[in-house]
């Protein structure tokens, strides 16, 4: 009884979160928190909407399609980023987990819209 599309998820989640913050943690030695985030999400969400549309949820729906209902569900994941990230930040918490924090809300925004949005149709094989 295990969601497989989730646990697909949050694997392919893991690998987007690891490249998401070597970016983040990169740039931020350039500039601020908040653009440094800006950065990775920039350099992530095309190689995020591949991989959780091929691997992830098995969509095989227009891909163009999908990708224009991503736009505003990563806009949404960005916004719950923020948010955490700007109240973690204004807490005093380290910029590290503060950071961490931050993509946790955007995955629980990104998967729960991915699902009901961005591909309702993806295909749950049996395995």
């Amino acid at each position: 009884m295990i969601d497989r599309t989730l646990v697909r998820f949050l694997a392919v989640g893991a690998g987007n979160t690891a490249l998401g913050l070597a970016v983040i943690f990169s740039s931020r030695q350039i500039f601020s928190d908040v653009a440094a985030n800006l950065i990775g999400y920039l350099v992530v969400v095309p190689i995020s909407f591949l991989a959780h549309r091929d691997l992830s949820f098995r969509d095989r729906g227009n891909r163009l399609k999908a990708f224009v209902r991503y736009i505003p569900t990563i806009l949404t994941g960005y916004c719950a980023n923020f948010a955490m990230l700007t109240v973690a930040m204004q807490s005093g918490t380290n910029p590290y987990l503060a950071q961490t924090a931050a993509i946790a809300c955007h995955v629980l925004a990104t998967y729960i819209m991915s699902r009901i949005f961005v591909f309702p149709s993806h295909e749950e094989r049996k395995e």
